[in-house]
């Protein structure tokens, strides 16, 4: 289904380059834009993990480490992830964080 929506999500962005209309663009982008974050929502919505992809939106990561009593601070190439004092975690693009019910660990793609 994510593969629907994405690929939904790039036919409205091909259709907003060649819109000649201003409101049309903007319409497709937003229909597209739409589409992208029906992904990352779905994604997010498993509690023990979450796997950053190229299509996650950045605000994904930090709220759903933040449910778990974690930080993310988007970096170049990736996150930077830290509760209190704790050594901090980076994860990038293809990484899985996982959850087991105490900690969060960062799984190498």
């Amino acid at each position: 289904m994510s593969d629907t929506l994405l690929g939904l999500a790039a036919d409205y962005d091909r259709r907003a380059s060649r819109c000649l209309w201003q409101q049309t663009r903007d319409d497709c982008r937003n229909t597209s834009s739409l589409f992208r974050r029906m992904v990352c929502n779905r994604q997010a919505a498993d509690p023990a993990q979450l796997t950053i992809t190229m299509s996650t939106l950045l605000d994904i990561p930090d709220r759903w480490c933040r449910q778990h009593g974690y930080r993310a601070i988007a970096g170049i190439g990736g996150f930077v992830i830290q509760r209190d004092d704790e050594t901090p975690l980076v994860a990038g693009i293809g990484d899985t964080l996982a959850w087991d019910g105490r900690a969060l660990t960062v799984r190498p793609a």
